[in-house]
């Protein structure tokens, strides 16, 4: 695939850019079932959008880096809230949030596109 090497670039700028936003302190207090949750569900978007990826690799990825990280935080404070089920409040709500914020971000730059 010629836009391999690319998107490879593109997404090492987002893993980047997910350090700056979620520090490595706070991925490494998450369960690796959390952490595996939000793999596949951070997969399944990319291939819901798999349009814009290859269109814009570097800003789909930048822009998928803070979606990600702000799911992650909103579902941290799920998960802590006192009736929460911890892990699986935070997968939950997780995977509710990031597809949403992906949508609504990638909505709100196709207008400015054209």
């Amino acid at each position: 695939m010629p836009n391999r090497g690319k998107h490879g670039k593109a997404r090492a700028a987002a893993a980047e850019t997910r350090e700056d936003i979620m520090s490595s302190a706070a991925l490494s207090t998450m369960s690796a079932g959390a952490v595996n949750a939000m793999a596949a569900v951070g997969a399944a978007v990319i291939k819901l959008h798999k349009e814009p990826m290859d269109k814009e690799p570097e800003w789909f990825w930048h822009l998928f880096a803070k979606c990600e990280a702000k799911a992650a935080r909103i579902a941290a404070q799920a998960a802590r809230a006192p009736r929460s089920n911890g892990d699986a409040t935070f997968i939950e709500v997780y995977a509710r949030t990031l597809p949403k914020l992906m949508k609504t971000a990638l909505s709100a730059r196709e207008p400015a596109l054209h």
